[in-house]
């Protein structure tokens, strides 16, 4: 088994709607989070598009057994073959 070693960086992104003090609570079904898909999805390939400009490390998605509307996990990965980098460049 190759050795492997992880680090974790957390985006963790709260939608949020205030109502006024007299509101009785999900009367409107949830109405203003209609957008949400579309917000966390803008923000996921977003961030998928500037990970992939790095070609040293290869993207591909992960899962925790979350469901995609609740979590996506992105994983980047980089591959050291062991190899010593030529100093001449060639």
């Amino acid at each position: 088994m190759k050795y492997a070693e992880e680090r974790e960086f957390t985006l963790r992104l709260v939608l949020r709607c205030e109502f006024p003090e007299d509101y009785d609570g999900e009367l409107d079904g949830y109405e203003w989070a209609k957008e949400v898909p579309q917000l966390a999805g803008e923000v996921v390939r977003a961030a998928a598009a500037a990970l992939a400009r790095h070609a040293e490390w290869k993207l591909h998605g992960g899962n925790r057994g979350r469901s995609s509307e609740d979590e996506v996990t992105l994983v980047l990965e980089r591959v050291i073959d062991g190899k010593k980098p030529d100093p001449s460049g060639t």
